[in-house]
């Protein structure tokens, strides 16, 4: 009995699939992929830090339905925004930073005795007054519950 690869049928099959197959090994080895998707921070800083929320600093905004910290803002800020202008923006709600991504220049503040209408009132006044500021959120720790919410 012939072997398998020494057939005359088998071997113009066998020979193109196994190039195939090492050809696919090898591109699956690579490691490049592994790290593709971090981001660099262009202002030299790195890391991040996001806040645990307290279940006592937790309400339900009642527009929303959602669950969110009742005295923190998100805000992100355009990638030319310095460390002065950082500043600046945190104490003009008389805050204090306690969670951030330096990568996509994201900070969560934390606004003392702050009620969330006092919360939605700061990020407004946030997004009208300081150009460095590209969003500025309310702080959700819970997942919308409503069917018809688009995500």
């Amino acid at each position: 009995m012939a072997s398998l690869f020494s057939s005359r049928f088998l071997r113009p099959i066998f020979v193109p699939f196994a190039l195939l197959f090492i050809l696919v090994l090898a591109a699956g080895c690579s490691d490049e992929g592994g790290v593709s998707f971090m981001q660099k921070s262009d202002s030299g800083r790195s890391g991040s830090k996001f806040l645990v929320v307290d279940k006592a600093d937790i309400v339900v905004d009642k527009e929303t339905g959602l669950q969110v910290a009742k005295n923190v803002i998100n805000v992100t800020l355009s990638k030319s925004a310095k460390d002065e202008a950082i500043k600046k923006i945190v104490s003009s709600v008389k805050g204090e930073i306690v969670g951030y991504d330096y990568s996509v220049n994201f900070f969560q503040i934390r606004i003392p005795n702050a009620d969330l209408a006092t919360i939605k009132k700061e990020r407004l006044n946030l997004l009208a007054n300081f150009k460095e500021v590209e969003a500025a959120s309310i702080c959700p720790v819970s997942v919308h519950k409503n069917p018809f919410y688009i995500r």
